[in-house]
């Protein structure tokens, strides 16, 4: 029989995290982090980031790749050219899918 592994938030580190993420949230300083990383931890948002580039061709649906384990609620972000738009196909736990009014435009976005 396997032993009973302790949830995380009773481990010290584990109180420790939560207690500053809930003081953070008390301090109305709730964050998804200060860089486009995801491997920051100074984020208390659950959130996955993505940059890159929407296809050579406006309107072609692409996908975005997320380390979320569930199905996305909404995205949002910053191209430098057109609009991000939700595609065509249904959302996974692991792919989001886009399109973007512009050709080759440059993105930065959060997943949550």
């Amino acid at each position: 029989m396997k032993p009973l592994r302790r949830p995380l938030a009773m481990t010290p580190q584990g109180q420790y995290n939560m207690l500053r993420n809930h003081a953070r949230v008390l301090a109305q300083q709730v964050s998804f982090g200060a860089t486009t990383s995801n491997k920051e931890f100074d984020r208390n948002i659950q959130c996955s980031k993505a940059t890159g580039t929407t296809p050579g061709v406006a309107g072609t649906q692409f996908a975005v790749n997320h380390n979320l384990g569930r199905i996305p609620v909404t995205f949002f972000g910053d191209t430098t050219a057109g609009v991000l738009n939700r595609g065509g196909t249904a959302w996974t736990k692991t792919q989001i899918f886009l399109t973007c009014t512009a050709a080759s435009a440059a993105f930065v976005i959060v997943i949550v």
